[in-house]
């Protein structure tokens, strides 16, 4: 109750995530993944998935956005299948424009999808990641509580978003952070760090929805990691299809 009350004070109230993308917000979005921090970002998410003990099986992106997380996964390892999934149409055909470009058609599809429902099989991927996205559901609970049935047992998981500072620092972390994404993303990075959890709410989401042998990841001040280790499954139908090649 003490620890609820000091979190009142020292952090605003979450904004609600009712943002609605504009055709120019999705290009500015897009042509921001060109730019350094972006994109290094991105490299970094890729590694870290790619080392978390699953070296076979299938992939599933929750909020691929233009599927890039997704696409450098598959494109560092040749075992790996993806399906990414996000709410925007126009994001999806993009991803899927890159994926032919990379020449990786075959093995990442995008599909527009509701990640709170979404019509896969239980214990059915290898790796779920989700890059920046949960701040986008007011109902991030039941984005986890899905991700936690579609995973398999012993599956590897990796979740980045933003972190919501103090409102003391807020302001000044809006400023500083958007400069890195480009002029044009101030408004897309101001309403993400505001609709974003802070680590105690993103630890009682994962709680709830009873995920296990997660661990709380602090490698960048500017947001929170939710990660588990996992391992590839024998009996993955990737593995069977890779003998008979």
């Amino acid at each position: 109750m003490i620890i609820d009350a000091i979190a009142n004070i020292c952090y605003p109230s979450r904004a609600d995530s009712s943002f609605q993308e504009s055709p120019e917000d999705i290009t500015e979005f897009i042509q921001s993944r060109t730019l350094p921090y972006p994109s290094q970002l991105e490299d970094d998410f890729a590694r870290r998935a790619l080392n978390l003990g699953v070296e076979y099986g299938m992939v599933l992106d929750v909020g691929t956005r233009v599927g890039l997380a997704a696409l450098k996964l598959l494109w560092q390892n040749e075992n790996f299948y993806s399906i990414g999934i996000d709410s925007s149409g126009p994001m999806i055909e993009h991803a899927r424009a890159t994926a032919q470009a990379w020449e990786l058609g075959e093995r990442a599809v995008f599909q527009v999808g509701d990640a709170r429902k979404m019509r896969f099989k239980t214990a059915y991927f290898d790796l779920v990641i989700s890059d920046s996205t949960l701040h986008r559901f007011d109902d991030a609970g039941a984005v986890v509580r899905e991700i936690q049935r579609v995973l398999k047992p012993k599956g590897a998981l990796l979740i980045r978003d933003f972190r919501r500072p103090n409102r003391f620092r807020m302001s000044k972390h809006i400023r500083e952070h958007s400069t890195r994404f480009g002029d044009t993303m101030h408004r897309q990075i101001e309403a993400a760090i505001r609709a974003a959890y802070t680590k105690a709410e993103l630890m009682r989401i994962v709680h709830d929805a009873h995920l296990q042998g997660i661990h709380m990841i602090d490698t960048n001040p500017n947001y929170i990691m939710i990660e588990r280790r996992g391992e590839t499954d024998p009996g993955s139908w990737i593995i069977a299809r890779e003998q008979y090649r």
